[in-house]
């Protein structure tokens, strides 16, 4: 147990919050050899696309004192450097609950499935931009039958990333920006979709569904507003079912705005130019 231990231990130093605590990371060791397993808790994407070496899926989970929501800017997955999109994490929040799933390994797994959870939620882009958007700890998390507990590594967002929002969008602006939005592995609609028909299909009702659900009704709106060849242009490249063939149309539509019809999408006026994000720089 020893080699998987010691790899454990270099695996969670790859992750931000964790790296340079070595209490955390001896505390999350000490749970591992006592449970001889570690888990993962998962929310949004990681529920409908998990990563690999996962060796057991415990369903309809408890995350309390936290809320998801789309709290920071993606430059990779569903958004580019030059129309960003938005993707989800948790932020402390009084009375409210994550409903989620744990992904656990065994023993022999540890290190693979650690590294398989870093290069899914830390990635870097070709131009070297990583997406430092999420801290990593270790929470208590609350099983189904509403008394057993399982502490669980568990991505909160990064408050101090270039790519975090630290204002709170409302409706309106988010499904402006998710219904334009898109990247290497589809568009942002797809993501909020997936995301919220996962739950709903899962029952996994938590204290954000009511306002995803407000929010996929508008961004629906809102792709109508949109000229035709923009509609077209992102219900085609919906279809794509290539990293590569979404990469090229990315690279064929480079720097070029999805627009409205007109100006007023909403009761109110708001700007869908691409955010600019600033180069990132490695701490």
């Amino acid at each position: 147990m020893m080699k998987q231990i010691s790899a454990l231990d270099n695996a969670l130093k790859q992750l931000n919050g964790l790296n340079s605590d070595s209490t955390k990371r001896a505390n999350i060791i000490e749970h591992v050899k006592l449970k001889e397993a570690i888990a993962v808790f998962a929310y949004a994407s990681l529920i409908w696309n998990p990563f690999e070496h996962v060796e057991k899926i415990i369903p309809n989970c408890f995350l309390t004192g936290y809320r998801k929501g789309f709290l920071c800017h993606d430059v990779i997955y569903r958004g580019t450097q030059d129309c960003t999109g938005l993707t989800m994490g948790l932020k402390p929040c009084e009375n409210s609950f994550v409903k989620g799933y744990l992904l656990i390994s065994g023993i022999d797994q540890l290190a693979p499935f650690i590294e398989a959870f870093v290069h899914r939620e830390s990635p870097i882009d070709v131009d070297g931009v990583k997406m430092d958007i999420y801290t990593y700890d270790f929470l208590p998390v609350l099983m189904s039958d509403g008394n057993t507990v399982e502490w669980a590594l568990t991505c909160v967002v990064n408050c101090f990333s270039q790519l975090y929002i630290p204002v709170t969008l409302s409706i309106e602006q988010q499904a402006e920006i998710i219904g334009r939005s898109y990247g290497i592995n589809g568009t942002n609609f797809q993501y909020l979709q997936n995301t919220l028909n996962t739950y709903l299909m899962l029952s996994l009702i938590d204290s954000s569904t009511e306002e995803m659900q407000q929010l996929y009704a508008a961004v629906l709106v809102y792709r109508q507003q949109l000229i035709e060849e923009d509609r077209q242009w992102l219900e085609v490249f919906d279809h794509l079912s290539t990293k590569d063939e979404r990469q090229l149309a990315i690279e064929s539509r480079k720097k070029t705005c999805i627009v409205t019809k007109s100006t007023k999408v909403f009761s109110r006026m708001y700007s869908v130019t691409p955010t600019i994000i600033p180069t990132l720089t490695y701490r």
